[in-house]
């Protein structure tokens, strides 16, 4: 009887590591979120890593991780990289950023990137559509877990979505610029050269 369980775990095992090896291990995740702002205030809380520490959903789940940033402030070349006991290891770093969208690399739990985040920030009536969409693959085998992976990842990228609206709509509005003054009168008192 032992041994027959035991061959029906082996079979279990081995079904479950050609299914694994079969199966696609690419996931691709897309949300969106319309905010109450016009793209130009949208941008700069996406384009800068720092600013993500206010509304991604992982930033403030491990007190004890490490967060170090390097590189530019916001834009191309900007680097988040963490490590901690539950957050594990990881890094973003920004690759494309304009006006209408940026684009970002990720190595999670690995040492070479394992996924690529795309922000694309679409005027709309009154405000901007912000889509975040996140593909990747994931380590060998991987196929049996896409599924619950997308599922995750999805509340994730739902919930920083809420946060990022919540951040951006509750910063003040930026004041306009005075008109230029007139210049007359400025020079008044200033003699002539020679």
């Amino acid at each position: 009887m032992l041994r027959r369980v035991a061959q029906g775990v082996v079979v279990a095992v081995l079904v479950a590591a050609v299914v694994g090896l079969a199966l696609p291990r690419t996931w691709r995740v897309e949300r969106s979120v319309r905010v109450d702002a016009p793209p130009e205030r949208v941008q700069p809380a996406v384009a800068s890593l720092r600013r993500w520490q206010a509304w991604a959903p992982w930033a403030k789940s491990d007190p004890k991780a490490l967060h170090t940033f390097v590189g530019p402030e916001t834009g191309p070349g900007a680097r988040w990289q963490w490590s901690g006991p539950s957050l594990g290891h990881g890094a973003l770093t920004v690759t494309a950023a304009t006006a209408s969208g940026v684009t970002l690399e990720g190595a999670i739990e690995s040492d070479t990137v394992n996924t690529t985040s795309r922000f694309t920030l679409e005027p709309v009536a009154d405000g901007t559509r912000v889509t975040w969409v996140d593909e990747g693959t994931l380590p060998r085998f991987g196929g049996l877990f896409v599924s619950q992976v997308e599922a995750r990842l999805g509340e994730r990228l739902e919930r920083g979505l809420s946060l990022l609206k919540e951040v951006v709509e509750r910063e003040p509005p930026p004041r306009p610029l005075p008109p230029p003054s007139s210049l007359e009168g400025l020079d008044a008192g200033v003699s002539a050269g020679p």
